[in-house]
């Protein structure tokens, strides 16, 4: 049985219940220990609060109660989010090795639905097909086309979509590594209204910025995945996304798939920025600050 399918059959880490604290160490720009509470937890990641900013992508140490024996221990981590609330900041650290991760946890999940260019629902016949008219075209022995890599990688996806136990637990990994990854903003939050829109045009920006800074050979993503991932009904997207759209934040491309463009870019950077304005601004002044000068 695959190492996915023997992590499948293990039980998943529940939320926790009883917020607790854990310490983060090797922290990029501070010299001493952190103190987090821990808002969330499961087996390949939790969600933290601090009183301090991390940098995305760094790679720390998180010491506490990570398992479910209650015991201590020190695991690798890497901060995939952090955002701003009132009094601090969430942030999403994806577990790197620790308790039940054998040090796979944190690490890519690749998309073997994007390499075999194919939708999640495709049936075993469509699966099949496409696998082998991608095989003979990328073949090592095809003088014109061939490319080792990519043929390995078409191989490897075809193995673990074409058994239904292999794929189903690959589904299931794939779909709680996103989770971890680019988990944006509550579905409490995807409702409807002003403010609800306005919070899912910046998530829908953010989810593309960071895709594009993350692989910038693959900037897009088709509606089922900004869907997922962003825990919001397509029906509900739609008007955030003609907005966007409109706007020239975001392109669709020929494929149907979505990706933020540069006046994008330059928009998520400057609304992050006057963001951490607000934040920091100074106190307001006095009532009667006026009338002395």
């Amino acid at each position: 049985m695959s190492e996915v399918s023997e992590r499948r059959r293990k039980a998943r880490l529940k939320p926790v219940r009883n917020p607790h604290e854990v310490t983060l160490l090797n922290v990029p720009g501070s010299a001493g220990e952190i103190q987090a509470k821990v808002l969330d937890m499961n087996e390949i990641g939790l969600g933290v609060e601090t009183d301090c900013v991390l940098e995305l992508n760094a790679v720390i140490i998180v010491k506490g109660q990570l398992g479910q024996d209650g015991a201590t221990s020190k695991a690798r981590a890497r901060v995939v989010r952090c955002d701003a609330i009132p009094g601090g900041y969430r942030t999403g650290l994806a577990l790197e090795n620790g308790p039940g991760q054998n040090g796979k946890a944190g690490e890519a999940v690749p998309d073997h639905y994007e390499v075999l260019q194919i939708s999640p629902n495709a049936d075993p016949d469509m699966i099949h097909r496409v696998y082998r008219l991608l095989a003979q075209r990328y073949h090592p022995d095809n003088t014109s086309s061939g490319d080792e890599k990519a043929f390995r990688a078409i191989t490897d996806a075809y193995e673990t979509l074409s058994e239904p136990e292999k794929r189903a637990a690959y589904d299931v990994h794939l779909h709680a590594y996103r989770q971890v990854r680019w988990r944006i903003f509550d579905q409490r939050q995807a409702a409807i209204g002003k403010i609800a829109e306005k919070s899912k045009r910046r998530g829908l920006l953010e989810l593309l910025y960071t895709q594009r800074c993350n692989e910038p050979e693959k900037p897009s993503m088709n509606l089922h995945e900004l869907e997922d991932l962003l825990g919001c009904p397509r029906e509900h997207l739609e008007f955030s996304l003609w907005y966007l759209k409109e706007n020239g934040l975001v392109v669709r491309m020929d494929n149907g798939r979505f990706a933020v463009t540069a006046k994008g870019v330059d928009w998520a950077e400057k609304e992050e920025a006057s963001e951490r304005l607000r934040e920091d601004r100074l106190l307001p002044a006095s009532p009667g600050a006026d009338a002395r000068h």
